[in-house]
């Protein structure tokens, strides 16, 4: 890409105009349908994408067991971009996008069927309208489906209605993240939701996409200006989003060898690290970072600040490879660097539904039901539980926070609390049992809990009446 500079460094190629400052309207997801698709059986099951009526929610965190359909919500939302510009010409004309027929080219006519024999559907509701931070609150509602008949006589037969209209343009990122070994021309397909559909997919070489913006933030030229403001605010992007105290800088580094290559490094609490030396967490969080910012700076070249600007974001396992510290400060960061930006992702961490519940985000629960998954939209308000109460919860399933072997002493410890006397016998238990396991409440959830700590105090009363009456 471009033409090799004496420095080793690739010149990115001029920012193209062909976009002037933002979009006229932001498009963003409101629902999503979903009947006799992979796991989803008849009967219909419709995801809520909205925070209140007509008016799609920032952030949508999709929580469940895994093989619940969460990564196949994603996909199909991105695919709608690509099902949605022409009724196919043939049976085998699905009008997928070219990712899923490079990476994906044996699951046949289309990934989406739970059975050929089965009718599916998917149906999608969206708005076209005022982003997020803007002025108005109201949008425009616009529906489209795809069906997908069963077979009749060889053939099947696909139909997207209406014809032409394009649901929001989407950047995909799925559970691999994998930045790109080799230059940005030699990346292979340069699609924005590639890793959504393929491990062995590659997001964009994100120490290259830094090293060329730097080059040509570095000469003379009508975009001197404008990429010197881009790089500094993908720097800023990086170092916010990275540990606080862990990485607190970012140099280019270019050799006077003949033989070395340009690199970027990281200035973490014991010395400069090149990018590739970085730990995993790290360079995955870089990679999809910088990939999404490069993007939205093309999609936008002449915004005073692209990332600020209008999109839509669907991650796949979001808390994976981070620290919990990390997860805890994502969403809100991700929410204040692109308030404009409307996140679907998928979890398993309560420290990442902790997070969402702080910013008022969707969380959507998926569960087995039989043969089938089913969407539940409205779990419980979990605003200032706990994570042993998030994972003891109908969000996460676990039986208990605590390790498994301490479940039985913790069920009769709690029948213990509850009983109005004990015996000496019941009492020499209960001691026995609290050196184990300690004086934690036995409580987990929120309601347990301050049941829990009533019952102490009446069984300490008890205990203290029941001492003193005695001889």
């Amino acid at each position: 890409m471009g033409t090799k500079k004496s420095n080793g460094v690739s010149a990115a190629p001029a920012a193209p105009r062909t976009t002037k400052g933002a979009t006229a309207e932001a498009a963003y997801f409101l629902s999503l349908s979903l009947q006799n698709v992979r796991c989803f059986g008849e009967p219909e099951q419709t995801l809520d994408l909205c925070c209140r009526e007509n008016v799609p929610a920032q952030w949508t965190i999709l929580l469940g067991d895994n093989g619940t359909g969460k990564t196949t919500i994603l996909q199909a939302l991105v695919s709608f971009e690509r099902l949605g510009h022409s009724v196919p010409e043939s049976p085998l004309d699905t009008r997928l996008t070219r990712v899923m027929l490079l990476y994906l080219p044996d699951l046949g006519e289309h990934p989406f069927l739970r059975t050929p024999a089965v009718p599916a559907k998917l149906r999608l509701q969206f708005a076209r309208g005022s982003p997020f931070t803007g002025s108005a609150s109201m949008h425009e509602r616009i529906e489209c489906s795809w069906e997908r008949n069963a077979p009749a006589d060889g053939f099947a037969i696909s139909r997207f209605q209406p014809n032409n209209v394009t649901p929001p343009a989407c950047y995909a990122y799925g559970a691999s993240r994998r930045m790109g070994k080799g230059g940005l021309s030699e990346s292979g397909p340069d699609d924005a939701v590639a890793s959504l559909f393929s491990e062995q997919a590659d997001l964009r070489n994100a120490e290259e996409w830094l090293l060329q913006t730097d080059y040509t933030a570095s000469k003379r030229s009508e975009f001197q200006e404008t990429q010197k403001r881009r790089l500094e605010q993908v720097k800023e992007l990086l170092l916010r989003i990275l540990p606080e105290g862990e990485v607190n800088d970012i140099r280019f580094v270019v050799s006077g060898t003949a033989w070395a290559k340009p690199r970027v490094e990281f200035r973490t609490h014991y010395g400069w690290v090149p990018l590739r030396q970085l730990g995993y967490g790290y360079r995955t969080l870089i990679a999809w970072m910088v990939d999404f910012a490069s993007r939205m700076v093309e999609r936008y070249p002449d915004s005073p600040d692209p990332l600020a600007e209008p999109a839509v974001v669907l991650v796949d396992e979001i808390d994976l490879h981070l620290h919990p510290k990390w997860q805890r400060q994502l969403i809100g960061y991700l929410t204040e660097r692109f308030p404009n930006t409307q996140f679907i992702a998928t979890a398993h961490s309560p420290l990442i539904v902790q997070a969402a519940g702080s910013v008022g985000a969707n969380l959507v629960v998926l569960k087995r039901e039989g043969d089938h998954v089913v969407i539940e939209n409205d779990p419980p308000s979990i605003r200032g539980w706990s994570i042993d109460q998030l994972l003891t919860s109908e969000l996460v399933g676990l039986p208990s926070a605590r390790p498994s072997e301490f479940d039985a002493l913790m069920l009769r410890y709690q029948k213990l609390l509850s009983k109005a006397r004990l015996t000496k016998a019941e009492k020499k238990e209960l001691d026995k049992i609290e050196a184990t396991i300690g004086t934690l409440p036995g409580g987990e959830t929120a309601v347990e809990a301050r049941r829990m700590l009533d019952l102490v105090e009446e069984t300490q009363k008890l205990l203290k009446q029941d001492l003193t009456a005695q001889p």
